[in-house]
């Protein structure tokens, strides 16, 4: 679990050149007791914070802090509108405890005359839910929430089809190959923002080149005991930059992206 001593050390070496600071990466960060007054101490930095929440843990006491840590943004995931079909993909959750607490996070944050955290509501699309997108629209607005995204979603091993890839190839990141496979709707190119834009570093201070490197593979560097800098301008990062623009087709993390 991320300490508040390192990521304060973190964001000390960093908040010069940092604008905007992602707080989640594959965990549902507001397990973390700590997460709240991290999010404060990125935010009296001047750094402007966004969080992304399965919104189980949206009680009284936790919204409260919310509102008070100046979090900019707060992306709740829910992939469908009835519990039959949120299940499917969100496994063991409960809709109902999202629906409330995201009530209760807009409603304190109207009492509070907050303009902030702005609330994305955001809905993965897939097979199991695609029918349920006009409903979702609906109740987007009725609720209150200040963005409605719906994302396509990554699927593994994509190449035999899924159930998860919509009918509508348009909420798609997989269409037919016109062989009996699937593949990717956007051709991988030899280019990448991201490798210059930002960084993904995990609870325990590895960093890795972005967030489709779920497994930490490529680690390029260790702020625990190198400073973001040397990092960021080291032989390995280097070398990956490089590898990227001479054939990223080589490299694994990149055969399921769609940037």
């Amino acid at each position: 679990m991320l300490q508040p001593e390192f990521f304060q050390k973190v964001i000390d070496q960093v908040h010069p050149h940092v604008t905007w600071l992602h707080l989640y990466f594959q965990g549902e960060p507001f397990l973390n007791p700590k997460f709240t007054d991290m999010i404060a101490y990125a935010s009296s930095k001047g750094i402007f914070t966004s969080t992304s929440t399965n919104a189980h843990y949206l009680n009284k006491q936790q919204v409260d802090s919310i509102l008070k840590s100046g979090l900019k943004q707060l992306i709740v995931s829910m992939d469908g509108v009835t519990q039959e079909v949120y299940e499917l993909y969100r496994v063991g959750g409960k809709l109902e405890k999202v629906k409330e607490g995201l009530d209760l996070l807009l409603s304190e944050r109207k009492k509070s005359g907050q303009l902030f955290p702005q609330v994305i509501l955001q809905f993965l699309v897939t097979g199991q839910n695609e029918d349920q997108i006009p409903e979702v629209k609906k109740w987007a607005q009725e609720i209150g929430v200040d963005e409605l995204q719906l994302k396509t979603t990554q699927i593994y091993e994509y190449e035999n089809g899924s159930e998860l890839i919509p009918s509508d190839l348009g909420y798609s990141r997989y269409i037919p190959d016109g062989k009996g496979k699937w593949k990717l709707k956007k051709k991988i190119q030899n280019k990448c923002w991201r490798m210059w834009q930002g960084a993904v570093v995990t609870w325990d201070g590895l960093v890795v080149p972005c967030c489709f490197d779920k497994d930490a593979h490529h680690v390029l560097g260790n702020l625990n005991h190198q400073k973001p800098i040397e990092v960021w301008n080291s032989d390995e990062y280097q070398k990956f930059r490089g590898q990227l623009l001479q054939d990223r087709s080589q490299i694994e993390i990149c055969k399921n992206c769609t940037e």
